[in-house]
Protein backbone atom coordinates (compact mmCIF):
# COMPACT_ATOMS: atom_id res chain seq x y z
CA UNK A 1 0.00 0.00 0.00
CA UNK A 2 1.60 3.29 -1.05
CA UNK A 3 1.57 6.53 0.92
CA UNK A 4 -1.20 8.20 -1.11
CA UNK A 5 -3.58 5.28 -0.68
CA UNK A 6 -2.96 5.29 3.08
CA UNK A 7 -3.87 8.95 3.36
CA UNK A 8 -7.02 8.49 1.29
CA UNK A 9 -8.29 5.45 3.20
CA UNK A 10 -11.57 6.21 4.92
CA UNK A 11 -12.13 5.86 8.65
CA UNK A 12 -14.58 2.97 8.53
CA UNK A 13 -11.98 0.86 6.72
CA UNK A 14 -9.40 1.31 9.45
CA UNK A 15 -10.00 -2.18 10.87
CA UNK A 16 -9.16 -3.71 7.49
CA UNK A 17 -6.02 -1.63 7.05
CA UNK A 18 -2.49 -2.74 7.74
CA UNK A 19 -1.81 -3.15 11.47
CA UNK A 20 1.46 -1.26 11.10
CA UNK A 21 -0.43 1.76 9.79
CA UNK A 22 -2.92 1.58 12.64
CA UNK A 23 -0.28 1.23 15.33
CA UNK A 24 1.93 4.02 14.04
CA UNK A 25 2.00 7.08 16.24
CA UNK A 26 0.83 10.28 14.63
CA UNK A 27 2.80 13.24 15.96
CA UNK A 28 -0.10 15.68 16.10
CA UNK A 29 -3.63 15.51 14.75
CA UNK A 30 -6.54 17.84 15.48
CA UNK A 31 -10.21 16.86 15.43
CA UNK A 32 -11.99 18.84 12.72
CA UNK A 33 -15.42 19.59 14.13
CA UNK A 34 -18.71 20.09 12.34
CA UNK A 35 -19.72 23.77 12.67
CA UNK A 36 -23.23 23.28 11.27
CA UNK A 37 -24.99 22.17 14.53
CA UNK A 38 -23.72 25.16 16.58
CA UNK A 39 -24.63 27.58 13.77
CA UNK A 40 -28.06 25.94 13.43
CA UNK A 41 -28.73 26.18 17.20
CA UNK A 42 -27.72 29.87 17.26
CA UNK A 43 -30.09 30.48 14.34
CA UNK A 44 -32.93 28.71 16.14
CA UNK A 45 -32.30 30.80 19.27
CA UNK A 46 -32.33 34.00 17.19
CA UNK A 47 -35.67 33.03 15.60
CA UNK A 48 -36.99 32.13 19.06
CA UNK A 49 -36.13 35.60 20.38
CA UNK A 50 -37.54 37.25 17.26
CA UNK A 51 -40.95 35.68 17.90
CA UNK A 52 -40.79 35.71 21.71
CA UNK A 53 -40.53 39.41 22.55
CA UNK A 54 -43.48 40.55 20.36
CA UNK A 55 -45.63 38.24 22.51
CA UNK A 56 -45.04 40.62 25.43
CA UNK A 57 -48.32 42.47 24.82
CA UNK A 58 -50.30 39.23 24.78
CA UNK A 59 -48.65 38.01 27.99
CA UNK A 60 -49.38 41.37 29.63
CA UNK A 61 -53.05 41.04 28.69
CA UNK A 62 -53.23 37.48 30.08
CA UNK A 63 -51.71 38.55 33.39
CA UNK A 64 -54.17 41.43 33.70
CA UNK A 65 -57.13 39.14 32.94
CA UNK A 66 -55.87 36.62 35.49
CA UNK A 67 -55.69 39.36 38.16
CA UNK A 68 -59.19 40.48 37.25
CA UNK A 69 -60.47 36.90 37.36
CA UNK A 70 -59.23 36.60 40.94
CA UNK A 71 -60.89 39.97 41.67
CA UNK A 72 -57.70 41.23 43.28
CA UNK A 73 -58.28 44.76 41.99
CA UNK A 74 -61.71 44.89 43.67
CA UNK A 75 -60.43 43.55 46.97
CA UNK A 76 -57.27 45.67 47.32
CA UNK A 77 -58.50 48.70 45.36
CA UNK A 78 -55.01 49.92 44.53
CA UNK A 79 -54.50 52.18 41.53
CA UNK A 80 -51.24 50.38 40.84
CA UNK A 81 -53.14 47.17 40.04
CA UNK A 82 -55.02 48.92 37.24
CA UNK A 83 -51.89 50.50 35.76
CA UNK A 84 -51.08 48.90 32.39
CA UNK A 85 -47.35 49.53 32.87
CA UNK A 86 -47.24 47.11 35.80
CA UNK A 87 -48.40 44.25 33.58
CA UNK A 88 -46.15 45.33 30.71
CA UNK A 89 -43.07 45.22 32.96
CA UNK A 90 -44.19 41.93 34.49
CA UNK A 91 -44.62 40.41 31.04
CA UNK A 92 -41.19 41.72 30.02
CA UNK A 93 -39.65 40.14 33.13
CA UNK A 94 -41.29 36.77 32.42
CA UNK A 95 -40.21 36.75 28.78
CA UNK A 96 -36.67 37.89 29.66
CA UNK A 97 -36.42 35.12 32.25
CA UNK A 98 -37.46 32.52 29.65
CA UNK A 99 -35.02 33.94 27.10
CA UNK A 100 -32.18 33.93 29.66
CA UNK A 101 -32.90 30.32 30.64
CA UNK A 102 -32.66 29.24 27.01
CA UNK A 103 -29.52 31.38 26.64
CA UNK A 104 -27.83 29.40 29.41
CA UNK A 105 -28.72 26.19 27.58
CA UNK A 106 -27.28 27.71 24.41
CA UNK A 107 -24.02 28.59 26.19
CA UNK A 108 -23.69 25.03 27.56
CA UNK A 109 -24.33 23.60 24.10
CA UNK A 110 -21.79 25.89 22.42
CA UNK A 111 -19.19 25.29 25.11
CA UNK A 112 -19.43 21.55 24.53
CA UNK A 113 -19.77 21.57 20.74
CA UNK A 114 -17.81 24.64 19.65
CA UNK A 115 -15.35 25.79 22.31
CA UNK A 116 -13.45 22.53 22.71
CA UNK A 117 -10.29 21.46 20.90
CA UNK A 118 -9.29 17.79 20.69
CA UNK A 119 -5.68 17.08 19.70
CA UNK A 120 -3.61 13.90 19.75
CA UNK A 121 0.01 14.51 20.78
CA UNK A 122 2.02 11.34 20.14
CA UNK A 123 0.62 8.89 22.69
CA UNK A 124 -1.53 11.46 24.54
CA UNK A 125 -4.89 13.05 23.95
CA UNK A 126 -5.21 16.74 24.85
CA UNK A 127 -8.58 18.43 25.30
CA UNK A 128 -8.75 22.21 25.66
CA UNK A 129 -11.99 23.73 26.95
CA UNK A 130 -12.57 27.47 26.59
CA UNK A 131 -14.63 29.47 29.07
CA UNK A 132 -15.19 33.02 30.27
CA UNK A 133 -12.20 32.86 32.62
CA UNK A 134 -9.79 31.32 30.12
CA UNK A 135 -8.97 27.81 29.04
CA UNK A 136 -8.59 24.46 30.74
CA UNK A 137 -6.51 21.65 29.24
CA UNK A 138 -6.50 18.00 30.27
CA UNK A 139 -4.22 15.31 28.84
CA UNK A 140 -4.29 11.55 29.16
CA UNK A 141 -3.22 8.39 27.39
CA UNK A 142 -6.07 6.82 25.37
CA UNK A 143 -4.52 3.39 26.11
CA UNK A 144 -4.72 3.73 29.87
CA UNK A 145 -6.41 0.94 31.80
CA UNK A 146 -10.09 1.47 32.59
CA UNK A 147 -10.70 4.06 29.88
CA UNK A 148 -13.77 3.53 27.73
CA UNK A 149 -14.06 5.35 24.41
CA UNK A 150 -17.61 5.58 23.09
CA UNK A 151 -17.99 6.41 19.41
CA UNK A 152 -21.53 7.47 18.50
CA UNK A 153 -21.69 6.67 14.83
CA UNK A 154 -24.01 5.07 12.29
CA UNK A 155 -25.15 5.88 8.77
CA UNK A 156 -27.41 8.79 9.77
CA UNK A 157 -24.84 10.39 12.08
CA UNK A 158 -22.08 9.94 9.51
CA UNK A 159 -24.19 11.56 6.80
CA UNK A 160 -25.07 14.64 8.87
CA UNK A 161 -21.78 14.94 10.76
CA UNK A 162 -23.39 14.17 14.13
CA UNK A 163 -20.78 11.67 15.29
CA UNK A 164 -19.35 12.06 18.76
CA UNK A 165 -16.65 10.60 20.98
CA UNK A 166 -16.98 10.35 24.74
CA UNK A 167 -14.15 9.31 27.04
CA UNK A 168 -15.11 7.66 30.31
CA UNK A 169 -13.19 6.16 33.20
CA UNK A 170 -14.77 2.91 34.38
CA UNK A 171 -15.11 3.25 38.17
CA UNK A 172 -17.43 0.35 38.93
CA UNK A 173 -20.06 -1.85 37.31
CA UNK A 174 -22.67 0.89 37.62
CA UNK A 175 -20.60 4.08 37.63
CA UNK A 176 -18.56 5.87 34.97
CA UNK A 177 -16.81 9.23 35.16
CA UNK A 178 -16.92 11.27 31.94
CA UNK A 179 -13.54 12.86 31.15
CA UNK A 180 -14.65 14.66 28.00
CA UNK A 181 -17.15 14.59 25.17
CA UNK A 182 -16.16 15.75 21.72
CA UNK A 183 -18.04 18.22 19.51
CA UNK A 184 -19.92 16.85 16.49
CA UNK A 185 -17.71 15.75 13.61
CA UNK A 186 -17.55 13.90 10.29
CA UNK A 187 -15.46 10.71 10.53
CA UNK A 188 -14.46 11.00 6.87
CA UNK A 189 -12.80 14.35 7.65
CA UNK A 190 -10.86 12.93 10.61
CA UNK A 191 -9.17 9.66 9.59
CA UNK A 192 -5.81 10.58 11.17
CA UNK A 193 -7.30 11.74 14.47
CA UNK A 194 -9.57 8.70 14.82
CA UNK A 195 -6.81 6.31 13.85
CA UNK A 196 -4.53 7.82 16.48
CA UNK A 197 -7.23 7.52 19.16
CA UNK A 198 -8.24 3.96 18.22
CA UNK A 199 -4.79 2.77 17.21
CA UNK A 200 -3.76 -0.83 17.77
CA UNK A 201 -1.36 -1.31 20.67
Amino acid sequence: MNKSSKSKSVWWNWENSNSEVRSSKIKKSKLRINYIPPFFVILIYGVFLFYLFPVKTLVSTWIFKFVELLQITKVLKLSLLTDKRLYDYTALFVISYIAFAFFLDLVRFLRKNLFQIFVTEENRLAVTKWGLLGKETIRWNPDQTGLQIHHKSGWFRSLLGLEKLSFRIHLSETENSVLAESPYFFSKHNPEFLSSVFRSV
